[in-house]
């Protein structure tokens, strides 16, 4: 009994090594496992097998892909000047393939000097609806009354993760300005 046990899983194992080299072959499927027990089964509560082929697997994650990012900051002017006002233009886009519906925060924070220098944040809420594709411009309006040197301004969408992302890589860009005295 116990030799048929060990021919029998020998014999699973030269098939499941025959279905992933089949697969890895044709590159048209890919081999996922689960703990259901309702395919084949390799003994027991052992794995089971069951094929799902590439297409479909691209379409279900880009129809479920969510990507909102922060392409561009933008300052105007350009050199502001200590104690006159100037604006922080954020432009957010939905780089993914899911409308965003959800209202979410974007947050602007500014750094005086060095990096290790204390910030302080603004937050604003961005509540419009966005297709894929699509941009929206949040403004700040800034008066600051400060040394001269540089300003790093970071920009932060969905600065709470309220969202999921499924792509946080371009949720944050920044930018340095000059404040003159004049």
């Amino acid at each position: 009994m116990a030799k048929k046990r060990e021919d029998s899983a020998v014999f699973e194992i030269v098939v499941v090594l025959a279905i992933v080299a089949i697969v890895a072959l044709t590159g048209q499927m890919l081999l996922y496992f689960d703990k259901t027990g309702k395919s084949l089964s390799f003994g027991g509560e052992g794995l089971t097998g069951y094929a799902v082929s590439e297409e479909e697997l691209e379409k279900n994650a880009a129809e479920d892909f969510l990507d909102i990012g922060v392409s561009s900051v933008e300052i105007n002017p350009p050199s502001p000047v200590i104690g006159e006002p100037f604006e922080i233009k954020i432009t957010l886009a939905n780089e993914g393939f899911v409308e965003i519906k959800t209202p979410f925060y974007v947050k602007a924070e500014l750094r005086v000097g060095e990096e290790n220098a204390p910030s302080t944040a603004l937050n604003k809420a961005v509540t419009q609806s966005l297709k894929p594709g699509e941009k929206t411009e949040i403004a700040l309006n800034i008066a600051m009354v400060t040394k001269e040197g540089p300003l790093k301004i970071i920009a932060t969408a969905d600065s709470t993760a309220k969202l999921d992302d499924d792509n946080p890589s371009n949720n944050q860009r920044s930018k340095t300005v000059i404040i003159s005295s004049q």
